[in-house]
Parts: C-alpha cells; sequence; structure tokens
C-alpha cells in the first residue's frame, strides 16, 4: 500500500509539473496542502469546513488514511482493496497525463523553432 501510494503521488506531481512547467510546483504544492486538510488523518472530517467534507472522498490521500487505520486496527479488507484501486487510477491518470504533456511537447512549429527576437 505504501509503495503504491508513493508512485501514485509522484505520478500526480510529475504530471502537474510537466503539464504546467514551473508553476506545476506551486499547483503541487497546493495540492498537498488540500490533501493534508480534507484527509482527516490528524482530526475528524466531520470537524472540517463542509469544503473539505466535499473535497475528501476525491482526494487519494483520503483513501490512504483509511486503509492504513484499517490494517492497523484490522477488520474487513474492503477499504484497503478500494484505496489500492483509487491509488492504483491515480497513478495510471498520472503516468497518461504525463506522456500526453509530453508527446505535446514534442511537437515543434516555427515559432518555436524562429522565436522573434526581442531588442
Amino acid at each position: 500500500l505504501l509503495l503504491l501510494t508513493a508512485a501514485a503521488f509522484h505520478a500526480e506531481v510529475q504530471a502537474v509539473n510537466a503539464l504546467l512547467g514551473p508553476p506545476g510546483r506551486v499547483v503541487a504544492l497546493a495540492l498537498l496542502m488540500l490533501q493534508l486538510t480534507s484527509a482527516a488523518g490528524t482530526y475528524p472530517i466531520e470537524t472540517s469546513p463542509g469544503f473539505f467534507q466535499t473535497i475528501s472522498p476525491w482526494l487519494p490521500m483520503s483513501w490512504v488514511v483509511s486503509a492504513l487505520r484499517r490494517l492497523i486496527s484490522g477488520g474487513d479488507l474492503t477499504v484497503v482493496w478500494q484505496a489500492c484501486g483509487v491509488l492504483s487510477a491515480f497513478l495510471v491518470l498520472g503516468l497518461a497525463l504525463t506522456t500526453l504533456a509530453v508527446e505535446r511537447g514534442r511537437v515543434w512549429s516555427m515559432k518555436r523553432l524562429h522565436p522573434e527576437l526581442s531588442l
């Protein structure tokens, strides 16, 4: 689970950086902050504002926190398998977006080959 989590998060950050370039670093940090505040890792999600409760199921870190809690406490592993599925989807999506960004960057236009000179 932890290796899949690391791979999915790296794929997300790589995709954002490949698509947006240097501003992607800021966007990746913003996504990290949103995930940390809405994952219910420190406090129950019910104590968070409504915005964070709304985005919590759509971000992978909340799935990881739920799966780790289930692995630590024991019980039915359905949540763990669901989290693995969600993380796999984020991994594939991140790799696909990175591939698209790289393909887009390989196309050279005349403007890119011969940029205008500014004096």
